[in-house]
């Protein structure tokens, strides 16, 4: 919802765009048209815009710098990319693993990762009087890290019938078995992406991108491993489907 929240607060200034403007250039066989400021320069600016919308410390980041060429109605681009993924809460989910007449415990698991990758790929543009669409594709390739852990919580069954947090069994195996696992990876991929151009002048434009991806994670090593209770059995590649994330890009052309 935040999304669209923000989508939707940057299209007055679609109100204010300008089109760009092309020269012709001639080859040996024909000619074509690209726009006179051809070079594109920019960065990602949804951290800091999530940052505010938020309010938290800690959320999912996409830092981007970006360079694009224009060869007329598509661009060729290539961007340098650092992707975190942080939980939103202390763990992704949970289970039961031992209860008796008055005491529930359960194993919380948790898994973060961050990457770099540089992508290689290229645009398609669309013009309309006052804005631009494009839809592009990139392959990517990477290196980055997992980290994962797990650990226990006791509940208590009180007189009212609840289960609250104790701290009764600070001594139980249970409580002190904690488990920590960081692999390094290898990342190839491709992603695909929806975006909408606002032109503010001539040499500036801010693009909206909403950009799914799909990584394949190809397993380098084991960095650190503790596992007490054998939770960490899966070893090997593995890959991920994302559905987007919502760039903000601010672009320099010269």
């Amino acid at each position: 919802m935040k999304k669209f929240l923000l989508v939707f607060l940057c299209i007055p200034l679609i109100f204010s765009a300008q089109d760009s403007s092309y020269v012709s250039e001639k080859t040996d066989s024909n000619s074509y048209f690209h726009e006179s400021e051809r070079n594109y320069l920019g960065l990602n600016l949804s951290p800091m815009v999530a940052g505010l919308v938020t309010n938290q410390g800690e959320h999912n980041i996409k830092l981007s710098a970006l360079y694009k060429r224009n060869f007329g109605d598509h661009n060729v681009r290539m961007s340098f990319n650092y992707l975190k993924n942080i939980s939103n809460s202390n763990f992704d989910f949970n289970m039961p693993v031992l209860t008796t007449d008055t005491s529930i415990f359960y194993r919380y698991f948790n898994t973060d990762y961050d990457y770099f990758d540089i992508r290689f790929g290229f645009e398609e543009l669309r013009n309309y009087s006052s804005t631009r669409v494009h839809i592009g594709i990139d392959v990517l390739f990477g290196y980055g890290q997992q980290k994962s852990n797990y650990f226990h919580n006791a509940y208590e069954l009180d007189s009212s019938g609840y289960y609250l947090p104790s701290s009764n069994y600070s001594n139980h195996p249970l409580t002190n078995a904690e488990g920590k696992r960081t692999s390094n990876y290898l990342i190839t991929g491709l992603d695909v992406s929806f975006g909408m151009d606002v032109f503010l002048s001539e040499s500036f434009l801010v693009t909206l991108q909403l950009t799914p991806q799909f990584n394949y994670y190809i397993f380098s090593s084991d960095q650190t491993f503790e596992d007490p209770l054998g939770e960490y059995i899966q070893y090997g590649d593995f890959s991920d489907f994302k559905l987007g994330y919502l760039d903000i890009q601010l672009i320099y052309k010269f």
